[in-house]
């Protein structure tokens, strides 16, 4: 059986003298050994490109965005493309690198790290990634060529988001940044202050017309106002609990959903929640750890725990409706839905398809032998899959 380590990537703030990351504090940990299923679903390769090498953080998990037939995809080596998304052929490929000058590059990027931190963010005609200098890079569609560059308050690992000439980054300082989609100007700026130790990540910010949605790594959410930058309400998800830093972690990272006026969000070591915001109640609640978030379809949102449990919850009024442990440990992405399936990929590098209604296992197919970290993109009966390795496949759902 396979043996990995399994750490939980942790940022230190404010604290110093610690010694709680070394070896002695990982745990040796079996992942489930996959068993065999009957494949009801067939995963049909379309096509592969290399898009540039694979990132040394783990927390880094560069989604790829669709858009107008094209797929935008980014690798952490600063390298972003536009294909064809029905073809794969190459439209343009532009490195955020060269968009630096040499004095800008020796200031901003030190050796051997990871240039493109957040992405892929699309649309208003831009392709949106977050650096490891703490800026946003906005490059036109059409071409790949620069529209603008802004600073914003850290570095930013969650997808950009951008609508109506609004973009929202979110940075792992526990800040929201809005800025103006056509020049990159700063609009507004909402802060909050984080735990003195919090998980490396954040939440993938909501934006819809009226408001702006993001979790926080102190557990709480806020509804922003996206014109004043301004919160209407901050419902807190999980309260810390313990004596520790390390015990009262309550991050809320990874995914969160929102749908006919309901919010769904999930932290670790503390709950998944569901918020009426029409009505400004809570509806139900149940104590769960994720890191990745949720995902959502058949009335049900769906949840993988940190130790890799999948749980389909009504999301009416959270009860069960069913849970397989079949991927325990193996690192499981944020629950991706597509028709009547589930899509997860795992740190072996396999993707899943797990039948909505019963969680059965229906299809499963290799994709990388480095692993899979970032979540998979459905699209148009399609799945988009960025491996470790750096390389875009894309499959047909058969």
């Amino acid at each position: 059986m396979l043996l990995r380590r399994l750490t939980l990537p942790f940022l230190l703030l404010g604290l110093s003298g610690c010694s709680w990351f070394g070896d002695k504090d990982e745990e040796v940990i079996k992942p489930a050994a996959l068993t065999k299923i009957r494949d009801e679903v067939s995963l049909n390769s379309l096509w592969s490109v290399r898009v540039g090498a694979g990132a040394e953080d783990k927390a880094i998990k560069l989604e790829p965005g669709v858009s107008g037939g094209r797929v935008f995809a980014a690798s952490a080596d600063g390298t972003v493309m536009a294909l064809q998304a029905s073809s794969g052929n190459k439209i343009w490929s532009q490195n955020v690198r060269d968009i630096y000058t040499s004095a800008e590059v020796n200031h901003a990027f030190a050796k051997d790290i990871d240039i493109i931190t957040g992405g892929v963010g699309v649309g208003d005609d831009l392709v949106l990634v977050g650096t490891a200098a703490g800026e946003i890079v906005a490059l036109f569609q059409s071409d790949g060529s620069l529209a603008w560059r802004s600073i914003v308050a850290s570095e930013v690992l969650a997808p950009p988001q951008v609508s109506n000439q609004l973009v929202v980054a979110q940075s792992i300082d526990g800040s929201v940044t809005g800025l103006d989609a056509f020049t990159g100007e700063r609009r507004w700026r909402f802060n909050t202050p984080p735990p003195a130790l919090t998980l490396r990540g954040t939440s993938t910010p909501i934006l819809r017309d009226d408001v702006v949605i993001a979790g926080f790594a102190n557990g709480r959410v806020a509804l922003i106002d996206p014109d004043r930058g301004i919160a209407a309400i901050d419902e807190r998800v999980a309260a810390a609990k313990g004596r520790s830093d390390l015990e009262r972690l309550i991050d809320i990272d990874g995914k969160m959903i929102f749908q006919n006026g309901r919010l769904f969000v999930a932290s670790y070591q503390g709950r998944i929640l569901a918020i009426d915001l029409n009505a400004g109640r809570p509806l139900w609640s149940e104590d769960v750890s994720t890191t990745v978030g949720l995902g959502a379809g058949f009335g049900n949102v769906y949840l993988a725990s940190v130790s890799d449990q999948l749980t389909a919850y009504d999301m009416d009024n959270g009860r069960i409706q069913w849970s397989t442990d079949a991927l325990s440990n193996r690192d499981v992405t944020t629950p991706v839905t597509t028709g009547s399936f589930i899509a997860v990929a795992d740190f072996e590098g396999y993707v899943h398809l797990i039948a909505q209604s019963d969680g059965r296992f229906v299809g499963r197919r290799r994709v990388d032998s480095k692993g899979i970290y970032t979540p998979v993109l459905a699209a148009d009966n399609r799945l988009f899959v960025m491996g470790n390795s750096g390389r875009l496949s894309v499959f047909e759902l058969q």
